[in-house]
């Protein structure tokens, strides 16, 4: 039957307001239009992920540059820093450790003397195995010590090269060559500590230097 009523479109039943009592209306959807906001969305984006393209990402080597950078042009006297610990070989590679922290005492061109903050043992390192961790500021507190201490290394005697005595300490000081160390880091420790582990080494050493009162010392201890 023909009613001259125009034909709905399906989309009525969507678009109609709620209300059962609203009369049935028409509308009409452009499809064409888009909203400048999302547009400018996404120009942004564009821009932002081309800018992010452009800029360098710091690798690897960078940061280990930076971090040599410091470690050589930066390190002075007064800083705290971790100094590198051979633990083993494997194969042809080394198995190394930080250790920390040692205090700075003295610069040379390439080296560094280096403090032992719990015994005060005093050693060179040459700079490559030094990393910056705290300036002179650093308070070093009975934690700090604690840790220190922790971590126990135990260096082997390889040879004993001088003696002097040491006011301060009262006592005569031995320079010792370790194993596995390299030679620059001989360091100077007291008699008496050195004695407990290899008393025979340190009675062997004195006969040599023909010191009265070296010999004497190494008797009574």
């Amino acid at each position: 039957m023909f009613t001259g009523i125009p034909c709905r479109s399906p989309l009525d039943t969507i678009l109609l307001n709620n209300d059962p009592h609203d009369q049935p209306t028409q509308h009409q959807v452009s499809l064409g239009e888009r909203s400048e906001a999302p547009e400018q969305q996404l120009q942004e984006l564009r821009r932002n992920a081309s800018e992010n393209e452009e800029q360098p990402k710091e690798t690897n080597a960078d940061e280990q540059n930076r971090t040599a950078w410091r470690t050589r042009g930066e390190l002075h006297v007064g800083d705290y820093v971790l100094r590198s610990w051979v633990d083993e070989k494997v194969g042809n590679k080394l198995l190394v450790t930080w250790i920390d922290p040692f205090v700075i005492t003295r610069a040379e061109s390439h080296s560094f003397r280096v403090k032992n903050l719990i015994t005060g043992a005093e050693s060179d390192s040459h700079a490559s195995r030094l990393k910056f961790y705290a300036d002179k500021e650093l308070q070093v507190t009975e934690e700090l010590r604690e840790h220190v201490v922790s971590q126990g290394i135990v260096l082997k005697v390889k040879t004993i090269r001088k003696h002097r005595w040491n006011a301060r300490i009262n006592d005569y000081e031995l320079l010792m060559s370790w194993q596995c160390l390299d030679a620059t880091e001989a360091s100077w420790e007291p008699m008496r500590a050195i004695t407990k582990g290899v008393s025979v080494m340190v009675e062997v050493f004195a006969q040599r230097p023909g010191d009265v009162n070296l010999i004497s010392t190494v008797m009574d201890n």
